[in-house]
């Protein structure tokens, strides 16, 4: 992480920020040099000086917007899949990992073996557990794995990823009454070298879903829901990328939004649609529909300054957090978020209270186990004879 960081443990999440008109300037991100490019041992396509992170790191876990998809393992399970969910069907025999798995994999697209083991496993238990039943999942044919190849070498070690097969998808829908989009399940097929489908969209949800089962392992997610429809007072709609709920202590929930940056052609310019976008919906909606915060998912410290600028032109109305792939990737902490400040064009870690795993408030366990079915006696005598 940077050390030019400065701590700043006094900003509340809730606290509100007077916010100042600004002039339009066209923000346009500098090249990095050639000297600083991070992946010289590699054959580099020739815009990555335009893509890079400005510090000349190089991209973040999920962020290389170079790489394509490359399934591992195409045959397992391919014949299996329709046998495993009849007889599941029939005797009514799946398990409790299963469905968190079927329900998290339908909801969230995709996930790391490490995403999975938070959201399906949440108490501590041995890797092999996990890896032995994932395993057996792909041999049922109820989910596939991929991962992804790129012309950059980093030298890094990248994760197996999971997602539904047709099957997986169908079990899903059966089980929880609900659509399943066809973005939702992957049919493994074995690519040409370095001509599957490029993996930005995956990436997007890959790192999303890091914050998501950080968020339910420390307790405290209430709901999540993925670029789910805001209707405004206009009538016209707005479409977040993640909208998330998560409880601060009994019946005190906070709403957050969640939008992730992610490099490409024309980056610059989508984002600035974006931040536009974002803005027009707040000016739209009453206050007890606005998120406390949004938080923007990045894939270098030294981007945000940049991102920073253009949210405060384009988004002056919005309070903002500023996170990274690696940050969360090492698990939420204190020098997880990042403000920035517009007045010195600093950066500085803010801390959100209420994401500590010691926040003294209700869990998300303790408030769904409060909500007890109650169920109206069925008396014989409405019953005539």
């Amino acid at each position: 992480m940077s050390k030019l960081l400065e701590f700043d443990s006094n900003v509340d999440v809730e606290s509100r920020e007077s916010t100042q008109p600004t002039a339009t300037v066209e923000l346009i991100p500098t090249p990095v040099s050639p000297e600083k490019n991070p992946y010289k041992a590699s054959h580099c396509p020739s815009d990555i000086y335009e893509l890079l992170p400005p510090d000349g790191s190089t991209f973040g876990l999920f962020a290389d917007p170079y790489a394509s998809m490359k399934y591992v393992d195409v045959n397992i399970g391919n014949r299996n899949g329709r046998y495993w969910l009849e007889q599941r069907l029939e005797d009514y025999s799946f398990t409790d990992r299963e469905l968190k798995l079927l329900e998290y994999l339908s909801e969230h697209r995709v996930g790391t073996r490490s995403q999975i083991e938070r959201v399906v496993f949440p108490d501590d238990i041995k890797s092999k557990t996990v890896i032995d039943f994932l395993k057996k999942s792909r041999q049922r044919g109820i989910i596939c794995s991929f991962s992804w190849v790129s012309p950059l070498d980093d030298g890094r070690k990248k994760p197996l990823v999971y997602g539904l097969t047709r099957v997986g998808a169908e079990a899903a829908s059966k089980l929880f009454y609900k659509q399943v989009s066809d973005e939702f399940w992957f049919h493994p097929i074995k690519f040409p070298h370095g001509k599957g489908p490029n993996m930005t969209t995956f990436f997007l949800d890959l790192a999303a879903n890091e914050l998501y089962s950080e968020l339910v392992r420390i307790d405290r997610i209430i709901d999540w829901q993925r670029r789910p429809q805001v209707r405004l007072s206009d009538g016209t709609k707005h479409y977040p990328a993640s909208s998330f709920e998560v409880i601060k202590d009994k019946d005190e929930m906070r709403l957050f939004w969640l939008e992730t940056v992610r490099v490409g052609k024309d980056w610059v310019g989508r984002t600035k649609n974006r931040f536009q976008r974002i803005q027009s919906a707040f000016e739209k909606l009453p206050p007890y529909q606005k998120p406390v915060r949004l938080i923007i998912l990045t894939d270098s410290d030294s981007r945000i300054s940049f991102l920073g600028k253009l949210a405060h032109q384009y988004m002056p109305d919005v309070k903002v957090r500023f996170t990274t792939d690696e940050r969360l990737l090492q698990g939420i902490g204190e020098e997880t978020f990042i403000s920035y400040k517009h007045e010195t064009e600093d950066v500085a870690l803010t801390p959100i209270p209420i994401f500590k795993e010691d926040y003294p408030g209700m869990t998300a366990s303790e408030y769904l186990d409060s909500q007890e079915v109650n169920i109206e006696d069925e008396e014989d005598d409405w019953y005539e004879e």
